[in-house]
């Protein structure tokens, strides 16, 4: 039965657009949204209409009843925190697929939010992702060819090992901490990494159920890119602070969508730092030599750089590099409202496992979050060339390396 739910999900998202359905598909239960929310970005597959649909699972989740959310946190707060506790909220401030986050003060006037988990989702996560991982071994066995173009294996195995991260909320504080560590690094070479900042996270009033931070009072980037209010100098700075992470120390934000971000005009917030993803550093950098070859149009150079990154030899490489040209021989000259990166670097993809081109593994979190920046640019600066202004800002890089 659990495969027949998700055959219908599979079918629901590659369907017409008139047959998706969100809430049907929130009902699916927790790895069903989880899957939704990956295909949220894939424009290139199912369009902006669709994505669009998919992208509310990012702001409206059904919320528990207040009822179970008290009766929650009266079972996971350790004493301390009721020890310091004023108010807390009963509404909630924000909705997630995995819990919520409810508003309070303590006793000192501190500001705080309170995270908690919903109960019923570990144990039915994992059997779901048991009956989807048939699924795939299934399809595999009929059409081998998809285990290069779409690596459905290790596609799952990506949303298992976050979300069960994501399950101990301890694990964001310890994020957290990371993620400040790798900052202060920079900071010396790279002043603007002054102007990220993280909220305090109360480890005393904690638990893996329940966490307790520091309130931001700040909107999202995603509230700001709907208000029209989050301009494109806004974007390229939050791209030359999170480009540093991704470029140079090769850890980084595993889920940096809009709605993970607060910019207060002065300071940017990360938040949601559980999952701090690692890739090799060699393939973070040559995707940005990708990038910049891009934008100071050498595309001969980007080819060769998306080839770098196999991890083995291109039986054939003029033939890629042939491939390759006729795949950009219109690239470069619309903004990017008109000329999605997404949409071109998947076709990229698609078009360079073709010709053998194999990547290592855990390269996708790095592709989802420069696919979430592109998404912003689309919001915010449609009339802009990012890739330029990527090669620009790319020195920063290449200086903090050197």
């Amino acid at each position: 039965m659990r495969s027949l739910r998700f055959i219908q999900l599979f079918r629901m998202i590659f369907g017409p657009v008139e047959n998706l359905d969100p809430r049907k598909i929130e009902s699916m239960g927790l790895l069903a949204v989880k899957i939704a929310q990956m295909y949220a970005i894939r424009a290139d597959l199912l369009g902006p209409e669709k994505t669009a649909k998919l992208n509310g699972f990012y702001e409206e989740a059904t919320p528990m009843p207040a009822g179970e959310f008290l009766a929650e946190v009266k079972r996971e707060a350790p004493p301390a925190f009721w020890e310091h506790l004023d108010h807390l909220e009963e509404t909630p401030l924000a909705v997630a697929s995995l819990g919520q986050v409810h508003r309070g003060r303590l006793k000192d006037g501190t500001e705080i939010v309170v995270k908690v988990l919903r109960k019923d989702h570990a144990a039915e996560f994992q059997r779901d992702v048991a009956a989807v991982k048939f699924l795939a071994k299934t399809s595999l066995f009929f059409y081998p060819p998809l285990q290069r173009l779409a690596d459905p294996l290790g596609t799952l195995e990506t949303i298992r090992r976050t979300t069960v991260t994501e399950m101990d909320l301890l694990a964001e504080a310890s994020g957290t901490d990371e993620m400040i560590r790798l900052r202060d690094l920079g900071i010396d070479s790279l002043p603007h990494l002054k102007l990220l900042a993280f909220p305090r996270i109360y480890r005393e009033f904690s638990s893996s159920s329940i966490l307790v931070s520091e309130f931001v009072a700040a909107p999202t980037v995603r509230k700001l890119l709907k208000s029209k209010e989050f301009t494109y100098q806004n974007l390229l700075l939050l791209f030359r602070i999170h480009g540093y992470f991704l470029f140079f120390q090769g850890q980084f934000h595993g889920d940096f969508h809009p709605g993970n971000v607060f910019y207060d005009g002065q300071r940017f917030w990360f938040i949601d730092n559980a999952n701090v993803e690692t890739v090799p550093r060699e393939f973070s950098r040559g995707l940005l030599a990708f990038m910049v070859a891009l934008g100071e149009k050498r595309y001969d150079d980007a080819a060769r750089a998306i080839e770098a990154l196999s991890v083995r030899p291109l039986p054939q490489p003029q033939k890629f590099r042939d491939a390759f040209a006729k795949l950009y021989q219109n690239f470069g000259n619309k903004p990017v409202g008109e000329e999605s990166l997404t949409m071109q670097m998947m076709q990229t993809i698609r078009m360079a496992v073709e010709e053998g081109l194999q990547f290592p593994e855990g390269a996708f979190p790095i592709i989802k979050s420069l696919m979430y920046l592109d998404g912003m640019a689309i919001s915010c600066a449609p009339e802009k060339f990012l890739l330029e202004d990527v090669a620009t800002y790319a020195k920063d890089f290449v200086t903090t390396a050197d």
